[in-house]
């Protein structure tokens, strides 16, 4: 039974002094963690954590770290504001967590949309944001730093489990096992990264991204990891505007961002099997091996869903010329286009979701 949300405002003046609490109310509790919205005599809102499980209470001590790394310099650089620890107190086996709360409510993955004009363009932006940030920001807080090469070797672990399960389709381990292997792939520079991204970690009011929650896997990782959830949305424009705002704000060159966020994507499946297997929980064994089924009949049916990597089109100075409208082959090429030139055809790359909904993009979250 979740505690009485006077109860829990009653314990947080222990964490902060002179905390003035006029009210309170549920604020998304689950099974794992009570959540309270106090109103404060100030007419401010302080959010009350208090997490349930051991998993939740690492989540939590996790998250405060991370906001600790993220201080008033980092934060004014963000387009977005960033919650605050403002005290803990121990709670009998747990630990009561006050933080400022948020404005803003919550994102849903189908709130991406042509309905929300201009919603998608701002997530891209602020998940772009996050990666333009040092990363000092994780470095100097002992936060966990991963290179191209450990992160490709841990996803190769993933796969081999997966694979030695024997209900992965074959034509998903010949795919994600092709991607994998493929070292075009995994030529990226880490980034400082979220590290765990779901729709509703973020704050949004109207078409605007206000705030960004749930920083417990703050770390130098792989960009593309961040947006993989986007890929469970069915609205594919939204999805390729979010994509393409993330690009334009950051302006660094990195081609194959989106093949790997789609093979990050389609691996959360395979980490939700293995956690079924783990646990020998059929059920969860069960949901995976459809989630799979639901994959592989997309794949199939999409020939942009490729992850293999995008390699350039060229074309010859005969070619060039012709593309920009020369009748004569003397004529002199822009330095734009001097030399290999990469084809100006946009290629849709595979915006296709894992499934349609919400659940494609947490199948394996930790609480899960």
């Amino acid at each position: 039974m979740s505690p009485n949300p006077l109860t829990l405002a009653a314990l947080a003046t222990t964490a902060v002094p002179g905390l003035d609490v006029v009210g309170a109310t549920e604020d998304g509790s689950d099974e794992h963690r009570s959540v309270i919205a106090a109103r404060l005599a100030d007419g401010s809102t302080v959010q009350m954590l208090l997490p349930r499980s051991v998993a939740a209470l690492s989540s939590a001590t996790a998250h405060a770290a991370a906001l600790g790394a993220l201080t008033l310099a980092t934060r004014s650089r963000l387009p977005f504001e960033v919650p605050s620890l403002l005290g803990t107190t121990p709670a009998g086996k747990s630990t009561l967590f006050v933080l400022t709360r948020l404005a803003g409510a919550p994102l849903r993955l189908a709130d991406i949309s042509p309905a929300r004009l201009g919603l998608a363009t701002s997530v891209g932006r602020a998940i772009a944001a996050i990666h333009e940030l040092p990363t000092s920001v994780a470095a100097d807080a002992g936060l966990p730093h991963e290179s191209a090469q450990s992160l490709r070797a841990r996803l190769l672990d993933t796969f081999d489990r997966a694979a030695a399960t024997g209900v992965v389709p074959a034509a998903l381990l010949q795919r994600w096992e092709s991607a994998l292997g493929d070292d075009q792939l995994w030529q990226f520079k880490p980034t400082l990264v979220h590290g765990d991204l779901q729709a509703p970690a973020f704050r949004v009011d109207g078409s605007e991204v206000v705030g960004l929650d749930l920083w417990h896997a703050l770390s130098i990782g792989d960009p593309a990891r961040d947006l993989a959830f986007l890929l469970g949305s069915n609205q594919f424009g939204s999805v390729d505007e979010a994509f393409d705002a993330h690009a334009a704000a950051r302006g660094i060159g990195d081609r194959q961002v989106r093949q790997r966020a789609m093979l990050h994507a389609e691996l959360e499946i395979a980490k939700w099997l293995l956690h079924g297997v783990d646990r020998d929980d059929a059920s969860i064994v069960e949901d995976a091996k459809g989630m799979l089924a639901g994959l592989v009949a997309r794949v199939d049916a999409d020939p942009d869903a490729a992850i293999a990597p995008q390699h350039p089109e060229t074309m010859d100075l005969t070619g060039v010329q012709a593309y920009l409208g020369e009748s004569n082959p003397s004529a002199e090429i822009p330095d734009h286009a001097a030399g290999a030139v990469e084809n100006p055809v946009a290629h849709h790359d595979g915006d296709a979701p894992v499934t349609d909904g919400d659940d494609a993009s947490s199948g394996a979250s930790a609480d899960r």
